[in-house]
């Protein structure tokens, strides 16, 4: 009775939803043509109308339903969009501990080359100290860099090795508040989108082939 529904065969996106979110109102169109109810619904229409139908014409209506849990989606995108700029503004301490250690010391290589060729060259003995000062100061910077970021990588590999009890051990994944407000409010749009919107627009087309009594094929 139940046929798959997919939605690459139909032509067209949703201006409701985004792309990445289709699959899941496939999952919840999938959810509730399997339900208990909407199957003893199709019995009762003798046949006038399948499942087949039913995801056909859902997914050609996706956008009206889609909106019935307008609210709860646009609360979705808000959350998605906040855990982004919180994972962004995460990976900035990362990228300096990279980027400040690799910069002094190519500074430090620079200033003590040109410095250390001044003096040898005799020339110019006051700015060849000065180069030199510098990049003696580059390499220090350069070391201590490297050794915060060892302190670093030490720290995070004892956080995450494995407890002796792996039953205590905590979850080791990162932003569990936000990727867990992200969740629950998926959970809320979907459970949005199946109550107001894909079961009432199922049962109505249900009706309307009981009540013109034949198939909508």
């Amino acid at each position: 009775m139940n046929e798959t529904c997919t939605g690459a065969t139909h032509s067209g996106w949703c201006d409701h939803l985004r792309e990445e979110d289709l699959p899941a109102f496939e999952e919840v169109l999938q959810q509730a043509l399997e339900s208990a109810e909407i199957q003893q619904a199709l019995r009762a229409t003798g046949g006038m109308i399948t499942s087949g139908d039913l995801c056909a014409l859902t997914w050609e209506a996706r956008e009206s339903i889609a909106a019935s849990a307008a609210a709860e989606y646009h609360g979705l995108l808000r959350l998605r969009r906040a855990n982004m700029s919180a994972r962004a503004s995460g990976q900035l301490p990362a990228a300096l501990a990279v980027l400040v250690p690799a910069l002094a010391g190519i500074a430090a290589a620079v200033f003590l080359f040109v410095g250390y060729g001044l003096h040898l060259a005799s020339s110019q003995p006051q700015l060849a100290g000065e180069l030199q000062a510098m990049g003696w100061i580059c390499a220090g910077v350069t070391g201590l860099g490297l050794l915060a970021d060892l302190i670093w990588l030490m720290v995070t590999a004892i956080r995450n090795r494995p407890g002796a009890d792996p039953g205590t051990a905590p979850p080791a994944a990162p932003d569990t508040d936000d990727s867990l407000k992200v969740w629950r409010q998926a959970q809320d749009w979907r459970r949005a989108l199946l109550v107001r919107g894909i079961l009432p627009f199922l049962h109505a087309r249900m009706e309307e082939a009981r009540n013109t009594g034949t198939t909508t094929r």
